[in-house]
């Protein structure tokens, strides 16, 4: 509770609705003694009928006299009293209520701190990137260079064997010459014959090329494989980064819940504390409260 605040409770004193009740009933007392004072006369007018037989007239307005001169104080003091009483409960009352809503207003981040309670920021996915060459890092030098070696067997055979490659074309050439051993160029007189004759046998080459494309195709195998191992590693790592982060965040979630139930839990408790708030009656306004209690008896 603010310092300013704890002047007007202790254990022992009124509820803040009896308070609110008797600052009401002196606000109407101060109203029938501010009549008086506001209606002060101190002349008495009479009024006389011209040919009447009367002395003095009729009066009319009667004024105050000397011996009624107190009871103008006494109203002031009244009035002075009374509002001294009204003011108290109002500021106790509104003391109340300004403690009431920092209570209720109080921000969870505020109470956290306060109460030396921390909560971590809320986690974030790992936005860094883990990719292919990361997962090459981390093989080991015989990996490593098997990895390079298959690329490179991969990148010399393929552009030799495949279609429009030059072993692939000098072997159809080859197996064409067999079909056509002669060819001509020019006309007429200019007419050239060639003669094509195969200068390996056919079957070698074959033989040859047939063991490059097996050569080819196993390691093919090897080095998708090598691929494939880093593919797995890599959704292997994207599991475990998101399998992380769901733990994280359900860490954050439970604590955050933790803590939030123990701030409402304290909320509710400094609420109760409030509403039994007892507003205490200085010693000066005691005789006022008694005064204005015996109303409701």
């Amino acid at each position: 509770m603010q310092k300013i605040n704890s002047v007007f409770f202790g254990e022992h004193g009124i509820t803040s609705t009896s308070a609110n009740h008797l600052s009401n009933l002196a606000k109407e007392l101060i109203v029938a003694y501010e009549s008086k004072i506001n209606n002060l006369n101190f002349v008495t007018t009479r009024i006389d009928i011209v040919g009447s037989q009367s002395i003095e007239g009729k009066i009319i307005q009667q004024g105050l006299t000397e011996k009624n001169l107190h009871e103008v104080k006494e109203a002031l003091e009244k009035i002075s009293i009374l509002n001294a009483f009204s003011a108290w409960m109002r500021e106790a009352i509104k003391a109340k209520e300004e403690e009431g809503k920092l209570i209720k207003y109080k921000k969870f981040e505020e109470w956290l701190e306060e109460n030396n309670l921390e909560l971590d920021e809320k986690p974030d996915m790992d936005d860094n990137e883990y990719d292919s060459t990361d997962v090459i890092s981390e093989f080991t030098i015989r990996e490593r260079n098997e990895y390079y070696y298959y690329q490179a067997v991969a990148a010399s055979i393929g552009k030799y064997i495949h279609p429009k490659g030059v072993i692939s074309e000098a072997r159809a050439q080859l197996h064409n010459c067999i079909l056509k051993p002669y060819s001509a160029k020019g006309e007429g007189k200019d007419t050239l014959v060639l003669s094509h004759e195969p200068s390996v046998d056919v079957a070698v080459l074959d033989e040859l090329f047939f063991e490059l494309q097996k050569w080819h195709r196993t390691n093919e195998q090897k080095l998708n494989q090598i691929k494939y191992a880093v593919k797995r590693k890599l959704s292997e790592k994207e599991i475990e980064k998101n399998s992380t982060y769901k733990i994280k965040c359900e860490q954050y979630k439970s604590r955050k819940e933790e803590l939030m139930l123990r701030f409402k839990d304290w909320q509710l408790k400094e609420n109760q504390k409030i509403m039994n708030l007892k507003i205490v009656i200085p010693e000066a306004l005691q005789e006022i409260y008694d005064y204005l209690s015996s109303f409701e008896k």
